[in-house]
C-alpha cells in the first residue's frame, strides 16, 4: 500500500463504523472490482458540446449495469443537488463491499476500534456502486475531485451523494438552527424519507463555511451531512446503509464536537 492509498483510507478514519461505511476508500481497496470508464457527454471549452464513445462493461451477475447506474446517478445529481452531470468530462464506475477493507482498517485503528470493526465485520453488508464524475479539465489529474453517488445494488437506492461546486465558500460562522432543520428535513422529502423527531445534532464550529450534521431517519438509520452556511444546502450525505456499529472513536468525536439542534 502506498503513500497515496494510505492517505485515502485515512481520509475515511472517521467514516468506517460510524454514519458511513468504507466507500470512500473503495478506488483504492485492493480487492474492489474495477469496471472500465464510462464516459459521458461533456462540454469544452468553447461551449460546444462533445460526446466521447461509451466503455460500459455489463456485469453478468450484478443486478445493476454500469450504464444504468450512470443515469441513476445522473438523476440523483439534478434532482437532490440542482447539477447537470453532462458538464463533466468522465463518469468512472466500480464496485466494493465494506467487507473489503474491514481488515485493512482492523491495523490501523486502536484496539477499542478494532473490536468493533471486528463486530461490524459479522454483518450482512451491501454490495454497492460507486459513480465518480469528473470534471474534463482534471482528467489528467492523479486524485481529481468529483461528484460522488453511491448505490445499493440490491435495491437501488442513493445511499450517499457528495457534491463539488465552483461556488465561493461562504465566510459565515454563526449557524441559524431553523434553517438547518429545514435544510435537512426539505431534503429528505426529495426522497421520500422522514427524519426522526429530535436526532438532530449539528457540529459546534464551521469549517470552510459548511457544517456537519447528524440525524436518524425513521427507519433507524443514521445519517452524517455536510451543509453550506452560503444558502443552507446539503453538500453531502451518507446513509448508514449497512447499520454499522459506530466506532468508540468516533463516538467520543460526536459527544465532543457536535450540539443538539435547538429547534422547537
Amino acid at each position: 500500500m502506498n503513500k497515496k492509498n494510505i492517505l485515502v483510507f485515512s481520509m475515511a478514519l472517521t467514516i468506517v463504523g460510524g454514519a458511513t461505511a468504507a466507500v470512500f476508500a473503495s478506488e483504492n481497496a485492493v480487492h474492489s472490482t474495477k469496471n472500465k470508464v464510462v464516459t459521458v457527454a461533456s462540454k469544452v471549452g468553447n461551449g460546444t458540446n462533445q460526446t466521447t464513445t461509451n466503455h460500459v462493461v455489463k456485469v453478468a451477475n450484478g443486478k445493476i449495469s454500469d450504464e444504468e447506474a450512470v443515469k441513476m446517478a445522473t438523476k440523483a445529481l439534478k434532482d437532490y443537488m440542482g447539477l447537470d452531470a453532462k458538464s463533466f468530462g468522465e463518469a468512472r464506475v466500480n464496485r466494493t463491499n465494506a467487507q473489503e477493507d474491514f481488515k485493512f482498517f482492523m491495523d490501523l485503528y486502536s484496539k477499542e476500534d478494532a473490536a468493533v470493526l471486528k463486530e461490524n465485520a459479522k454483518k450482512d453488508t451491501a454490495n454497492v456502486i460507486v459513480v465518480q464524475f469528473v470534471r474534463a479539465e482534471d482528467l489528467n489529474q492523479p486524485m481529481p475531485a468529483s461528484n460522488r453517488i453511491v448505490i445499493n445494488e440490491k435495491t437501488g437506492e442513493i445511499v450517499s451523494l457528495t457534491a463539488f461546486t465552483n461556488e465561493d465558500r461562504s465566510s459565515e460562522t454563526t449557524i441559524d438552527d431553523a434553517k438547518v432543520k429545514s435544510a435537512v428535513i426539505n431534503f429528505f422529502d426529495k426522497q421520500q424519507k422522514n427524519v426522526k423527531e429530535n436526532t438532530m445534532k449539528v457540529s459546534k464550529s464551521a469549517s470552510s463555511g459548511t457544517i456537519r450534521v447528524l440525524c436518524e431517519l425513521e427507519d433507524g438509520r443514521d445519517v452524517d451531512m455536510t451543509i453550506s452556511l452560503k444558502n443552507y444546502s446539503v453538500s453531502s450525505y451518507e446513509i448508514n446503509y449497512d447499520r454499522l456499529i459506530t466506532l468508540p472513536s468516533v463516538e467520543k468525536d460526536y459527544r465532543e464536537n457536535f450540539r443538539e439542534l435547538k429547534v422547537n
